[in-house]
């Protein structure tokens, strides 16, 4: 799936490489932004993300009150892996999404036919990618809606009822905040290893001292076009990089497959 905005973002400071369910925008929008081509079937970043995955650190490999570990990429169970990545609508092709100077969501399908949806956003948008979070055969759509300083905005559109379909928390449209600061970070990943039922894990807290944290874990599912959560915990106080750390079961990796929300 081809995926053009008429703006790039510019790129996160701090911690960016994950990101944690809000809903309100933290950070300062980005500025101005010049027009940028992406494709959703892009190769996973080649650096790791400077923020710490969900849970933080390198513990375990999932948030303790999970009681996960991470496979071995590639011995997931079959038909784990879902659509490929930038299929939308299942058919086994990639799909071309693109961000319209009006500020709509734009999915043309490779079959035929085509979508439009109306997104909320704090500043430019652009596509992050297309990934199956949850293994149903068809890609959620990631659109960063807003960048800061040190946190970004994202959402997230999914294939429902033969449509696309903004996916929504509380009857809002999900923003997703990935970074922090020396006060707070927060964090996600899709297809959490620690609890395979979930497609969306998210982290976030406060900092009690320097480097040390306490972080709210929760795990969610789809439901339709909502979020349903299904298990919550926390962990810390405790210091960044001994806390545990949770992982995309396909790739193995902090994110969701080859998402890049550092550009």
């Amino acid at each position: 799936m081809n995926v053009r905005s008429p703006r790039a973002l510019a790129a996160v400071a701090g911690l960016t490489g994950t990101l944690a369910l809000a809903t309100a925008c933290t950070g300062e929008s980005a500025g101005a932004a010049a027009t940028a081509q992406a494709t959703v079937t892009a190769q996973a970043a080649t650096s790791s993300p400077p923020a710490p995955p969900v849970g933080a650190g390198s513990g375990s490999g999932a948030p303790a009150s999970a009681g996960g570990t991470t496979p071995t990429p590639g011995q997931e169970p079959a038909g784990a892996r879902g659509a490929r990545e930038g299929d939308v609508d299942g058919d086994g092709k990639a799909d071309d999404v693109t961000i319209q100077p009006s500020g709509v969501l734009l999915a043309r399908y490779s079959g035929g036919g085509s979508d439009t949806v109306s997104l909320s956003a704090f500043g430019s948008a652009r596509v992050l990618g297309a990934v199956d979070a949850d293994g149903d055969g068809h890609s959620e759509v990631f659109v960063q809606t807003d960048q800061g300083a040190a946190h970004s905005l994202s959402t997230v559109f999914r294939y429902v009822d033969g449509h696309l379909r903004p996916v929504k928390l509380d009857g809002d449209q999900v923003s997703l905040s990935a970074g922090g600061s020396t006060g707070f970070i927060a964090s996600w990943t899709c297809r959490p290893a620690g609890v395979p039922e979930a497609a969306l894990a998210t982290a976030s807290g406060p900092s009690s001292e320097p480097n040390v944290y306490t972080l709210a874990i929760a795990y969610y599912r789809f439901d339709a076009d909502r979020l349903a959560q299904i298990k919550a915990s926390s962990v810390g106080p405790a210091a960044l990089d001994s806390l545990p750390a949770e992982r995309d079961r396909i790739t193995g990796k902090p994110g969701c497959g080859s998402l890049n929300l550092t550009e």
